[in-house]
């Protein structure tokens, strides 16, 4: 391979790995009691008519109500459902929201200069690339209706400033519930 090929693999690779910086995915963590048995569970309550628990400010209202649907859906798939009457599920649901600002430093040095085949050892300057973005936090808990204690938690973060495009941010929220609750009921053993 000559230089001018090799330059050209390098230029595609770091416009690859730009491309994928750009990118933001969405980040699922869960955790539950593995002491306690899900067997059994089919049916859930809120845990009040307004469930969204909220540390972030200026929230939008309508979030609730479509989280709210998004869990209602994922459950739903599941074969869960929602009790008509709380005191008779198996289990309770809860959820929050916040959001915080966050700061993202990339850096990607580049060579200084090429002359044909030879290089100018090793010189190299770096291309630092700073981003702000707000990281917004999606989480879910669930309590055993009889216990009347935690038994799973799960949580979601992505860039929520990365679109103002409502339909893309309601495929985001329901991406990070079905995430979240994928793991719901854990297996057991696990």
């Amino acid at each position: 391979m000559n230089a001018a090929s090799r330059n050209f693999s390098l230029l595609l690779v770091c416009l690859a790995l730009a491309g994928l910086q750009g990118c933001e995915t969405i980040k699922v963590v869960s955790d539950h009691d593995p002491s306690f048995s899900f067997a059994g569970y089919d049916s859930y309550a809120w845990i009040s008519e307004h469930p969204m628990v909220s540390s972030a400010q200026g929230v939008n209202p309508l979030l609730e109500g479509r989280i709210m649907a998004a869990i209602q859906d994922s459950l739903g798939q599941k074969g869960m459902k929602l009790a008509a009457d709380p005191g008779q599920a198996d289990f309770i649901v809860a959820f929050g929201v916040g959001a915080r600002d966050r700061v993202s430093v990339t850096s990607t040095p580049y060579p200084v200069a090429y002359r044909g085949a030879w290089r100018w050892g090793g010189v190299y300057y770096n291309d630092v690339d700073v981003r702000q973005y707000t990281e917004g936090r999606l989480a879910i808990d669930i309590f055993d209706a009889d216990e009347k204690r935690p038994v799973f938690h799960g949580y979601a973060t992505a860039n929520i400033s990365a679109t103002t495009d409502p339909a893309k941010r309601q495929q985001m929220l329901r991406e990070a519930v079905a995430r979240i609750l994928a793991g719901f009921p854990p297996a057991p053993g696990s």
